[in-house]
């Protein structure tokens, strides 16, 4: 990981290059796109670029921090509201697949993120950016657990993910297997299965 520190808000101009090499790193990959890359498409020039952000990862993980930004703040919002623990945790799946389907740029970076299996990276998205949400999610789960029964929150943590990527990733293939109906192309449907197969297994 970079030794230089995300800065949590980002000025102007800082902001308008993270979102472009969003789109970049989206698309192609940290691997193949570069500094002058980003520069070019931001219309500015390679020493301006290294003005805000001193090295490729520091930018990448000001973009990692800044896609997952808004989520992370709506997830607050309900894991820190007065609804029960199962209200809680449908809420948050239901947000999450939502997000996942209709912000490309967010399904892709999470998507390259766990098939790239590059440890820096992956463990800067599981420290920096996941860990709040993921320990409020573990919380919620725990709650919900039958009291003479322990889960394995982390497995469940887990779970919920794997499902919620692999679901919204499949999506393109789905109605070319045995038993598709349209109602499987429903990310609220999908969140509501998601939701009730989790249940199962706490």
């Amino acid at each position: 990981m970079s030794n230089n520190p995300v800065p949590t808000e980002l000025k102007p101009t800082a902001l308008r290059i993270v979102e472009q090499a969003a789109r970049l790193f989206a698309k192609d990959g940290f691997d193949l796109i570069t500094m002058r890359d980003i520069a070019q498409h931001c219309a500015i020039k390679a020493p301006s670029l290294y003005h805000h952000f001193s090295d490729k990862q520091s930018l990448y993980q000001a973009v990692l921090q800044q896609v997952f930004r808004q989520h992370n703040a709506e997830l607050a919002l309900v894991f820190n509201g007065d609804a029960p623990p199962q209200d809680k945790l449908f809420q948050v799946i239901v947000l999450s697949a939502r997000k996942m389907q209709q912000d490309s740029v967010f399904r892709q970076l999470l998507w390259r993120e766990l098939l790239s299996n590059n440890p820096q990276r992956m463990q800067f998205l599981a420290e920096e950016v996941m860990t709040q949400s993921c320990s409020q999610l573990q919380q919620i789960l725990l709650q919900i657990s039958p009291p003479n029964r322990r889960i394995d929150s982390h497995f469940a943590i887990t779970s919920v993910l794997g499902l919620l990527v692999f679901h919204v990733q499949l999506g393109a293939m789905r109605s070319f297997l045995p038993g598709a109906e349209p109602q499987h192309n429903d990310v609220d449907y999908l969140a509501k299965q998601i939701f009730e197969m989790i249940l199962a297994f706490t």
